[in-house]
């Protein structure tokens, strides 16, 4: 079994991310200084992860605008449609929910307007936007993934160049050779290829809140193997939560927290499986392997297997037994 005796022992770092925001994202829209320079870098920002952002939408000259809740983007329904739009003052943006990517909502960042969590197809949440400026929103938890947009009223400047986020490579991992049975564990984990090879480290990492499982409900990478006495770094990196993961043995149980770290060293030799308990049912599991757990199993081969079936039946035969015994017996005389 693994030992987790060195848990007090191991140096938890915790981190707050900085929150800088902008006079846009803090102010109310009818505060909000008409000074372009503060705004467009800012929004430039804001649509970096939005897949689906290919411009600004004019709609001015309606008296009411409809926007897409769980429009096609961002790995599924999780977009707004069209992300951006530019409306006249006075006019009203309706949000209506297509029903597809689970349950969203509509939150301002500055909060002069929020929505409640809604999934049913049809259902609509609207707005009136008075006074000029800019007002930025998002999916609560699925910002993380891209679920963002923006209401531009009037004719207030901003830039509409967005840079394309730069893709992130995938990890060079080396998978062992012979995989643990982990009894059916990792079936509905959509990120699993396998147990990832992280032996001779004396430190490894593992992100909580990757994206995975229809959202940031993965652990990248969720299986390793390490040697003994490696201390296991778990790294929270989404914004899908707060997520908090623990042992299936209850060894062991990490904070639930939405940004830092915590960590483990790991000791003797098995599997340690564990998930994030609210969010198991999305597929947020993992597995600690440590040590050799093939040490003193002996594989048998094909050809061995059938020698002793044979075996195995002849002894399981009285007749065949009987056999046995008198030629043991000629041959001892």
């Amino acid at each position: 079994m693994i030992s987790t005796d060195t848990c007090t022992n191991v140096n938890r770092r915790w981190f707050l991310k900085a929150a800088a925001v902008a006079t846009v994202g803090g102010a109310s829209i009818g505060s909000m200084p008409p000074v372009a320079a503060q705004q467009e870098p800012y929004l430039t920002g804001w649509f970096s992860d939005v897949s689906n952002y290919d411009g600004i939408t004019d709609e001015r000259g309606k008296a009411r605008v409809t926007v897409e809740v769980g429009a096609e983007g961002n790995g599924g329904g999780f977009a707004f449609g069209p992300p951006a739009i530019r409306i006249d003052p006075g006019a009203t943006v309706v949000w209506e929910w297509t029903g597809d990517g689970g349950s969203h909502n509509v939150v301002a960042e500055d909060g002069t307007y929020g929505s409640e969590m809604v999934a049913t197809t049809g259902a609509t949440f609207e707005h009136t936007f008075d006074t000029g400026g800019v007002s930025l929103y998002a999916c609560t938890p699925h910002k993380a993934m891209g679920m963002k947009g923006a209401v531009l009223v009037g004719d207030v400047e901003v830039s509409v160049a967005t840079p394309k986020p730069t893709p992130t490579p995938e990890p060079d991992y080396e998978y062992v050779p012979r995989e643990p049975d982990y009894e059916g564990w990792f079936d509905d984990v959509d990120n699993f290829d396998g147990t990832v090879d992280m032996r001779g480290r004396e430190e490894v990492r593992i992100q909580v809140g990757a994206n995975g499982n229809s959202g940031g409900f993965a652990l990248s990478p969720p299986a390793v193997t390490i040697d003994p006495g490696t201390r296991v770094i778990w790294e929270w990196v989404g914004d899908d939560g707060p997520h908090g993961f623990t042992a299936t043995d209850r060894e062991y149980t990490s904070p639930s927290q939405s940004t830092g770290e915590w960590g483990l060293v790991f000791d003797g030799v098995g599997i340690s499986k564990y998930a994030c308990e609210p969010h198991i049912t999305n597929g947020m599991k993992g597995a600690i392997v440590v040590g050799d757990v093939f040490e003193g199993v002996y594989e048998v081969t094909t050809s061995q297997l059938a020698v002793f079936g044979s075996l195995g039946a002849a002894f399981l035969s009285p007749l065949a037994f009987g056999s046995f015994l008198w030629a043991r017996d000629r041959h001892d005389e």
